[in-house]
């Protein structure tokens, strides 16, 4: 139930159900045209050794703000930026896709984001084209062709905060909560 929904920076106890999240989001929606090579180098950064050293700056680049949404104790999303203002994960359990819970973490992102940088004009990201759709409906705009790295393809993207902030979408009942609570 939306309702339920959290949304809370991770604590060090969801690092695992982290990884595994974006682990079981690979084969369908991260690898739609990666090559076996791409595929291989998102596994080895979804472990959860290298997913808890970036959510703790132990490793380069740290992900940093970093927010989850969760129902109960279960972990169904995550996102988290790098280099201040471009979101370098958004993840989403498949049995939550079209809920509202990628773009409530989006907004939660870009509002850290803001705080953090409040001259930021905008919030950049790398849509897979498995996300591509989703990423325009929350106002994302394409801004340079797509890339390819490594059989790893993305489309670069952006939102003006402005954009963000004056949009009138309906919004689900999502709770924030501080780390702290």
């Amino acid at each position: 139930m939306i309702d339920n929904i959290v949304i809370r920076p991770p604590l060090p106890a969801d690092h695992l159900e982290i990884a595994a999240l974006i682990q079981n989001l690979i084969p369908r929606y991260l690898s739609r045209e990666v090559t076996p090579e791409g595929v291989a180098i998102l596994r080895a950064q979804a472990q959860p050794g290298p997913v808890g050293a970036r959510l703790n700056g132990i490793a380069d680049p740290t992900w940093s703000p970093a927010l989850v949404a969760a129902t109960g104790s279960r972990v169904i999303g995550f996102g988290a930026v790098r280099g201040g203002t471009h979101i370098t994960q958004l993840h989403v359990a498949e049995d939550w896709h079209g809920r509202g819970v990628g773009a409530r973490l989006v907004r939660g992102l870009i509002e850290a984001v803001q705080q953090r940088h409040p001259a930021a004009e905008t919030v950049t990201l790398g849509a897979v084209p498995g996300a591509l759709t989703a990423y325009l409906r929350m106002g994302f705009v394409p801004v340079r062709p797509r890339w390819r790295w490594r059989g790893i393809v993305g489309q670069p993207m952006q939102i003006r905060v402005s954009n963000l902030i004056h949009r009138k979408a309906p919004r689900p009942a999502i709770r924030q909560k501080s780390r702290g609570r």
